[in-house]
């Protein structure tokens, strides 16, 4: 605004003199006019002012060209001056007036009234400022800005913007904005948003239209609402990212808040929840509005609540019940309620996710990882420990956002695109293999084909070197590969943390051993540094729990109580420099001693670890070794002379300790080398000769004793020649492992120079005896590995001489040499299936024992024939010993204690590995009780041990139970009957078994069984009946068919097998007797009832038969009212021979058991036996 124009600013002119009363009353009405009144002489294009009355300020500056143009436009048209602007006040605030004016009559004068606006009105633009940021009106056809009225957070450079166009004005552009509204939007008032593309900015404005001085304009109010719709469409996002988890989350989720009177009330009940207890969500309303817990079941209501409460007023912020709920359709639901709740808050919120225990288990795992996920997002939180978290679009190839605790600035280093960024962080890694490792894993193809096969969460260790630091740390990288919500983006989030001390820590207590230990430590040689990380109780020289490595070293040399001998050698071996370059080539241990407060000398062994080099990183251990030094030096003193030498290698430093029997004997120190390999030279210079200096310098070398201990971990020994002044003497050489972590090999050499000829001279004898023993018990050793042969081959005799006797019927004496050797085959073929049918007859419900003879010395000669070849087969050894027997020979079932120890003794054969041994020891004991001795009764106590790979202590608790097998076995083939069997027959004869086992250090069976002793007549003919033939003599069945023995006799034959029926008939007419054959019980029970009485002298009645078997068939003769149905023999003829089928017979009322196929020298004595019974029962009756 030119000041030559309308100039308001310059001083008043000197106020005219006041000549008369109408000046002076003019001058008063225009002091009263609110704001003041001026008039101005128009000269041209200028005002220059004529009169001022009282004028409040002058015009701000920013409104003068508007004030300028519109008296302008007033004074040309001669229209009325209608406008409002600022003014300065006297004290420099503006205010607002309203400008009035009109031309005078005289055409080079204007008045301008100046009016202050009212108090209202100010109080309306304060409003207006406080309702809107911004409030423009604009020329709805030009988009002048007419007005505009900023908010101060809002106002900008204001300089020159009305009279503008609003787009220049306001955003600097030469067009109309994009972006507005007032051509998409009606002048209506209605709020509406407008985005600005370009400063991201969110504006509320609505607008109407107005008459501004009389051009049609619109006045636009516009508010500033970015923080708003930012907010609003976060929630909205996270809104809907909710809602698609609630979605697709099996179950149910309840939100309930828990009141002050404890009541749960539900704020938030999702349609999953209704669907899963078949209701509608308003049936779920209604039920549970008042009360969470009101579809409880009642059996689960009062343990719900008390497990509620104790949530509640607990610390855990995540919870889980299980119970019952109510369903819509009838009935209820098992259903487990996953609890969290913020204990951060005042409010006590519980959020609960509710799943259907009844789905499958793919199910329940997703439900579990779906949870998991909404966990995350809403309480995840980063361990202390961490370097690096954050996540990134996989899909994309884009970093979302990382969070650095390092203060290297990743982003910075490798950039957002994701495999950039992968591939600069793999630089990090130090090792080469590891790196290849991390770039297989975490790069983006490998990351999604994990994700493909739903290998969500990709984790390594290893070890990183950040810029800018001296060490490198021991990181663990964890990748979780999520679905990113509304797309099929995969998002990893990312977790590196520093497991340095984690790592160090592990790789300590990997090289603990077993061995007790005074302390343990963490030694930092680089920071000169270390830290106690365990340590026992009262214990001599405890170094504080953290500190200075060299002062602690320094301190306990000084402190007094270390032995001056041991002082050098201590700080010696303690050395920063010598420990790195010691360790470089692994652990090493030495010894010093310590006096305790009671003045008595302990001995300690140091060992120092490499942990980590690299970072001089080691570990130490302290063990007191007093007492194993000690029982050692008393045991070399014991076995001193029986030996020359004894050397002890350290495997860890390669250092030999050498005992002698002079040394042990006089307590002299025994000779350390440093250098096993140097002072191994002067043990064997006196066995080496040109012949065998190669051969006997590696059979010393550290490398081959660790192979021969590694083939016979039990140790192992040689020969060698020595050549003394004497002669030649020969030394054995053992070689075994000193300790049980094997860290330590011994070398003993002892003098068999003497021993050695008759050692050879008795193995020699043994060897003889053995092959005689092995020739023996060929026969039984043969049987357990060829049944099939064994079977096959009388099986063979008998179809073969069948054919060829069939081939010379017409030559009488070929035909009966063919049915001779068809006899003789047949009898073996019997015993055969016998003694295997017996065998697999063990089940305990159905075993009836047996009561014969039993010799040991025949029972230990068997087991040594049936077990020492498999033994030997599996490169065992066996051995068989019997102590302390007063009784050897007693009554018992020797089949069922054949099986118990069979059992036994083939398992420890079965689970003991190459190289072991099995030991099976046989004792008399006192009987259980005292007066069983007087009463004819001994007991034995078998022992079977063995040094297989042993059992673990559940197996032990159940390995009697059928079926059950090692785990550490599985391997080996078995029914898992075996140990079952076996209890269940020692239980029916009264005895106990018992059973101890190591895992890897093998078992022993100990079984306790009583029998009745034989009289010492008794034993003598038992002695006697050992020593003669079987019966295999009397198998010719036709030698006892000649005669008429059963001449005049008459049997009653029931048998339903037409071939047996016509064997049976034929035998017993070689004997001279008749016969009637009916083929059931029932046909054999009518002959009889219809025959006279004592028509038949005896029946001989097969068991199995259909229709009516014969135990029924002699039950019903039997009970019938005739006078022979009492006395007339009835002979079993069955297959079923075993003692219970015996049994059997007898029970149902039959005089005898014949086994099938009918031996007729046996039916021969029994029928004879019978029927004298039956004649000597005949004439008692007759007599009474």
């Amino acid at each position: 605004m030119r000041e030559d124009s309308l100039s308001m600013n310059q001083p008043a002119p000197p106020e005219p003199e006041r000549t008369s009363c109408v000046e002076e009353t003019m001058q008063d009405v225009f002091d009263a006019v609110q704001g003041g009144l001026s008039v101005y002489r128009v000269a041209g294009k200028q005002f220059v002012p004529s009169f001022f009355s009282d004028v409040l300020g002058l015009i701000c500056g920013r409104d003068r060209e508007r004030v300028m143009e519109a008296v302008c436009a007033a004074y040309d048209s001669g229209e009325l001056l209608d406008l409002s602007c600022r003014i300065r006040q006297n004290n420099g605030d503006p205010v607002w007036i309203r400008l009035n004016g009109r031309r005078a009559a005289g055409r080079d004068k204007f008045c301008i009234v100046y009016t202050v606006m009212s108090a209202e009105n100010r109080l309306l633009q304060q409003i207006a400022d406080e309702t809107a940021d911004g409030i423009y009106v604009i020329d709805r056809e030009t988009y002048e800005l007419l007005y505009a009225n900023e908010s101060g957070r809002f106002r900008g450079e204001e300089r020159g913007r009305v009279g503008r166009a609003c787009y220049a004005a306001l955003y600097g552009r030469t067009s109309p904005c994009e972006f507005c509204t007032l051509t998409s939007h009606e002048p209506d008032g209605t709020s509406h948003i407008m985005e600005t593309g370009e400063t991201g900015r969110f504006y509320s404005t609505h607008f109407r239209e107005i008459d501004w001085n009389g051009r049609p304009a619109i006045v636009k109010y516009v508010r500033d609402v970015t923080e708003e719709v930012t907010n609003r469409r976060e929630r909205e996002r996270l809104e809907q990212y909710f809602q698609t988890v609630l979605k697709h989350l099996p179950g149910g989720i309840v939100v309930v808040h828990y009141e002050k009177d404890g009541t749960l009330k539900p704020e938030f009940i999702s349609e999953g929840f209704a669907d899963m207890t078949d209701m509608t969500l308003e049936d779920a309303w209604q039920l549970y509005e008042t009360d969470a817990l009101a579809g409880v079941h009642p059996d689960d209501r009062v343990r719900v609540n008390a497990q509620m409460e104790a949530y509640v007023g607990g610390n855990d912020r995540n919870g889980e019940i299980v119970y019952r709920l109510e369903k819509g359709s009838g009935g209820y639901v098992w259903i487990k309620n996953s609890l969290t709740m913020n204990r951060d808050s005042e409010e006590k919120r519980i959020y609960s996710v509710l799943r259907d225990m009844t789905g499958e288990l793919e199910e329940k795992e997703l439900i579990r990882k779906q949870y998991k996920d909404v966990i995350l997002q809403h309480y995840h939180t980063q361990d202390s420990n961490a370097l690096i978290v954050g996540h990134c679009n996989i899909t994309q190839n884009r970093i979302l956002e990382i969070i650095d605790y390092t203060g290297v600035n990743p982003l910075k280093l490798f950039g957002s695109v994701r495999e950039e960024f992968f591939t600069g962080m793999g630089t990090l890694i130090v090792d080469e293999e590891e790196r290849r490792k991390f770039y297989g894993i975490y790069l983006n193809e490998p990351s999604l084909a994990a994700f493909k096969r739903k290998d969500f969460e990709q984790c390594m260790e290893c070890f990183v070197q950040i810029p800018g630091e001296a060490t490198g740390r021991y990181v663990q990288i964890m990748m979780t590969l999520v679905d990113t919500p509304d797309s099929s983006d995969v998002t990893g989030i990312l977790a590196i943390t520093d497991i340095t001390d984690q790592t160090i820590n592990d790789r300590i207590l990997h090289r603990l051993t077993t061995a007790s230990h005074d302390f343990v430590v963490d030694i930092n040689l680089t920071a000169d540094y270390y830290r106690v990380l365990t340590q026992s109780d009262s214990i001599l020289c405890v170094p504080p729990p953290q500190g200075n490595y060299s002062e602690w070293t320094s301190w306990v040399q000084t402190s007094g109580v270390m032995a001056p001998r041991d002082r050098e050698r201590y700080k010696y071996n303690m050395n920063p420099e010598y420990v790195i370059k010691k360790l470089q080539s692994g652990p090493y241990s030495f010894t010093f001693s310590l006096m305790d407060q009671d003045g008595d000398i302990r001995t300690k062994s140091i060992t120092l670890s490499p942990v980590d080099l690299r970072l001089g990183r080691i570990c130490l251990t302290r063990t007191d070794i007093t007492d194993s030094v000690r029982e050692q030096q008393g045991m070399l003193r014991l076995i001193a002379y029986t030996f020359e030498l004894a050397g002890f290698i350290n495997l860890a430093s390669r250092s030999l300790t050498m005992y002698t029997r002079a040394t042990v004997l006089e307590n002299l120190p025994p000779a350390y080398s440093e250098c096993y390999e140097e002072a191994i030279l002067g043990f064997i210079d006196q066995c080496i000769t040109e012949e065998n200096e190669a051969e006997v310098r590696a059979r010393f070398r550290i490398h081959t004793i660790l192979e021969g201990l590694r083939e016979k971990p039990d140790g192992y020994d040689f020969l060698l020649s020595y050549h003394t002044d004497e002669g030649e003497r020969y030394k054995q050489i053992t070689v075994m492992w000193s300790d049980v972590n094997h860290s330590t090999v011994g070398l003993v050499r002892a003098d068999v120079t003497d021993t050695l000829t008759a050692e050879r001279k008795a193995k020699k004898a043994l060897e003889d005896a053995l092959a005689l023993a092995e020739e023996a018990n060929r026969a039984k050793s043969d049987f357990l590995s060829t049944m099939s042969h064994d079977i096959r081959t009388p099986m063979n005799a008998v179809m073969g001489m069948t054919a060829l006797a069939i081939a010379h019927l017409g030559d009488r004496d070929r035909v009966a040499d063919c049915l001779q050797k068809i006899s003789i085959s047949s009898r073996h073929l019997l015993s055969l299936i016998n003694d295997i049918l017996d065998m697999n007859k063990i089940e305990r419900s159905q075993i009836t024992l047996n009561r014969m003879k039993i010799s040991l010395n025949e029972l230990l000669a068997q087991m040594s024939a049936m077990m020492a070849p498999q033994a030997r087969a599996a490169g065992l050894q066996f051995a068989v010993h019997m102590e302390d027997v007063r009784h050897k020979h007693f009554y018992g079932d020797s089949l069922r204690l054949n099986q118990i120890l069979i059992n036994i003794l083939g398992n420890a054969v079965k689970y003991t590995p190459v190289g072991g041994s099995v030991e099976f020891r046989l004792t008399e004991i006192s009987p259980v009780e005292p007066s069983a001795n007087e009463a004819g009764r001994a007991r034995y106590l078998f022992t079977i041990s063995d040094t297989g790979v042993g059992m673990s202590e559940t197996f032990l608790a159940c390995m009697f139970e059928p079926f059950m097998r090692n785990e550490s076995t599985e391997r080996i083939e078995g029914t898992g009957l075996g140990l079952s069997i076996t209890k269940g027959l020692i239980d029916l004869m009264g005895g106990r078994i018992q059973a101890e086992s190591q895992v890897g250090r093998g078992s022993c069976f100990k079984i306790e069984l009583e029998f009745d002793c034989l009289e010492a007549e008794e034993e003598a003919a038992a002695e006697a009946e050992r020593k003669t033939e079987p019966e295999a003599a009397r198998w010719n069945a036709f030698s006892l068919a000649d005669g008429d023995t059963f001449a005049g006799c008459l049997f009653l034959v029931a048998e339903d097998n037409a071939i047996n029926a016509e064997i049976l008939c034929e035998l017993l007419a070689m004997s001279g007797a008749r016969t009637v054959v009916t083929t059931d019980g029932k046909q054999a029970v009518r002959a009889f009832m219809e025959s006279e009485p004592h028509t038949y002298s005896a029946v001989l009645m097969d068991v199995q038969m259909p229709g009516m078997n014969g135990y029924d068939a002699t039950r019903a003769i039997r009970s019938m009212e005739r006078e022979d149905a009492a006395a007339i023999p009835i002979i079993a003829m069955t297959a079923n021979a075993f003692a219970e089928d015996i049994q059997a017979a007898a029970a149902a009322g039959m005089n005898a058991h014949v086994a099938k196929p009918v031996d007729m020298a046996v039916l021969r004595e029994t029928l004879l036996r019978a029927l004298k019974k039956k004649t000597v029962w005949e004439a008692e009756d007759s007599d009474r």
